[in-house]
């Protein structure tokens, strides 16, 4: 089965949610080249064994907040992101009832939009 991580860039940090078997794991670290690294280094431990894949998506809910960290870290690896645009991000929010924006709300928006890729039936 494909595995999900999401990245939420805010103006000040960097959400990360991974997909494990009962949910997601979510950390949240600073929006620096350093805080980029840590969250590559804490989705890698939390992916673990995916013989299904991974998809990496990015969203933002703030056209300002700077995603040059987090882009260039992952494409310094060769990796290539989807993208959740911020009104995907808000539709996430208000459908499942969460409070703020969030790397998890992120997940949840790719996974209505692409739920074959995972799977999963669109909504």
């Amino acid at each position: 089965m494909l595995k999900l991580i999401a990245i939420l860039v805010l103006s000040g940090q960097l959400q990360v949610a991974v997909q494990q078997s009962t949910g997601y794991a979510e950390a949240s670290f600073e929006n620096s080249p350093t805080g980029a690294q840590a969250l590559i280094a804490f989705a890698e431990k939390e992916i673990g064994d995916s013989p299904g894949g991974v998809r990496i998506v990015v969203g933002w809910v703030d056209e300002e907040a700077p995603g040059e960290h987090i882009g260039k870290a992952l494409d310094d690896l060769g990796i290539k992101t989807g993208l959740v645009p911020p009104d995907d991000i808000q539709a996430a929010i208000a459908e499942n009832q969460l409070t703020a924006p969030s790397a998890r709300a992120v997940a949840l928006a790719d996974e209505k939009r692409f739920g074959f890729l995972y799977g999963r039936k669109k909504k």
